[in-house]
């Protein structure tokens, strides 16, 4: 075929393209029952400018104290769990983590119990065969010492990078969530977990997306939060971990940590780096948005031409047909040319 003859072409598949692009999306939103949330919905809580928290990694907030939250750093770090006041940012108590490696701390969850968890799990180069979780009593405010109950752990699927952890607030099931670059998976571990033998965490065969950086539950239970460096998923987990929304989150330097708040409706999400924001955003669940007897979320007329723009989306069929023919027409007559 002739180079300025298949140049000709090309626009119109193009155009065929787009056309069919436009078309599955509004389809799939059509058939959506997921709650979002749109950007620019964040607030800054505070701003955490001690200079000891460079490398946050690990957050979650207090439920006997909704004003004060835990952070940690990740590998390097001292073995030292901080208390911050949720108003200020400010330090309010240091406690010291004895008698245990400390190699790469990646996250935290509070149980219902008040056993604050500590997942030391990191293993960017997938070479570790030492991943272990720490328990100890939720510290408040004020510096302390504790040695915490150390859980060993292993993965079904081999070494793997473990950056969020979820434990379910009445006590009942403990996931990690893996940290892929092509995505990552739910892992369950048992309902108990002893300190003198490893526990394996199974593949539970719920996808999530990549580069995974931390995860929450909300106070009932019935919600996982989990966040990537640009977004967060909420999953039903009494529906099998199902996707039900998600949460645009704000721009940040490197954004590693997620925490639901005590309510239920905000989380906190925070970056490495001193001197960054705590933002705070709504946390919209299913039942707060959740249609009249059931009925699908689907666009109305006035989006879906929107979508398609002036020209509107009943001009969809025309246009397809039409594209058609001219493609099929220039082809016809490129090959009759083509044999004289």
């Amino acid at each position: 075929m002739n180079p300025r003859h298949r140049r000709l072409l090309i626009p119109g598949l193009l155009i065929m393209l787009l056309a069919v692009v436009l078309l599955a999306s509004l389809v799939g939103r059509a058939g959506a029952t997921t709650a979002s949330q749109a950007p620019g919905e964040a607030t800054v809580a505070c701003t955490v400018d001690d200079p000891r928290i460079d490398e946050q990694s690990g957050l979650a907030v207090s439920a006997a104290d909704p004003a004060t939250a835990y952070v940690i750093n990740d590998s390097g770090s001292d073995p030292e769990v901080y208390a911050l006041d949720l108003a200020t940012c400010d330090v309010v108590g240091v406690t010291q983590i004895e008698d245990v490696p400390w190699r790469d701390p990646e996250a935290l969850a509070l149980g219902g119990d008040g056993t604050l968890w500590i997942a030391d799990t990191g293993d960017n180069d997938a070479v570790r065969d030492d991943a272990m979780l720490y328990s100890l009593p939720e510290p408040g405010r004020g510096d302390g010492r504790v040695t915490p109950d150390v859980h060993p752990i292993a993965f079904e699927t081999g070494s793997e990078d473990v950056e969020a952890l979820l434990v379910d607030p009445a006590g009942s099931a403990t996931w990690v969530v893996t940290k892929g670059w092509l995505g990552g998976e739910v892992l369950a571990l048992p309902g108990d977990l002893p300190t003198d033998a490893v526990s394996t965490a199974t593949p539970t065969g719920v996808e999530v997306p990549i580069l995974v950086t931390d995860a929450s539950m909300t106070p009932d239970g019935h919600y996982a939060v989990v966040r990537t460096y640009l977004d967060a998923t909420v999953y039903d987990v009494r529906d099998d971990f199902a996707k039900v929304g998600t949460l645009t989150l704000p721009t940040q330097p490197q954004g590693e940590t997620i925490a639901v708040e005590p309510a239920g409706t905000s989380v906190l999400v925070g970056s490495e780096g001193v001197g960054e924001p705590l933002y705070r955003l709504p946390l919209v669940t299913p039942e707060a948005v959740e249609p009249a007897e059931d009925a699908p979320i689907a666009p109305d007329a006035d989006e879906i031409d929107a979508a398609f723009g002036p020209f509107g989306a009943a001009t969809l069929p025309v246009l397809l047909g039409a594209t058609f023919v001219c493609l099929l027409a220039g082809s016809l007559l490129l090959l009759r040319r083509r044999r004289r």
